[in-house]
């Protein structure tokens, strides 16, 4: 078995992190039958809880596409930069919050205490 590692940097961060394979000789030879459905959401969910990062559909295919071809070309490790969204960030869209939709009680200004500190008044007849 033999120990293939991805690298993926995050652009905005330029943080790194990693997934690792190990490969049989079959296994090298058809590097896309190793990719199955359950291995690329494996990636995905290991890199998004390492980078924090959303890793959409998209993004998934060009690591695994670049992992693929760097696979068959006998490359044991294989990088690519992404720009990707913060997990946060990304879930945005589909909140569907309403606010709080209560009118506020108004509040009666307490006038008593109200007094001019300097200065003087205006005069109460006008000429």
């Amino acid at each position: 078995m033999v120990k293939y590692s991805f690298y993926l940097k995050v652009k905005v961060s330029g943080d790194e992190h990693s997934y690792s394979l190990d490969l049989n000789s079959n296994q090298e030879n058809a590097p896309e039958k190793v990719f199955t459905s359950e291995v690329r959401e494996n990636i995905r969910l290991n890199l998004q809880n390492q980078s924090l990062c959303a890793i959409k559909d998209n993004h998934i295919n060009q690591i695994v596409n670049t992992w693929i071809q760097d696979i068959k070309e006998g490359y044991r490790d294989s990088t690519l930069t992404l720009n990707l969204p913060l997990l946060i960030e990304s879930g945005i869209e589909e909140l569907n919050e309403q606010g709080n939709q209560e009118i506020p009680a108004l509040v009666n200004p307490d006038l008593s205490d109200i007094e001019p500190t300097f200065g003087m008044l205006p005069p109460l007849i006008f000429s």
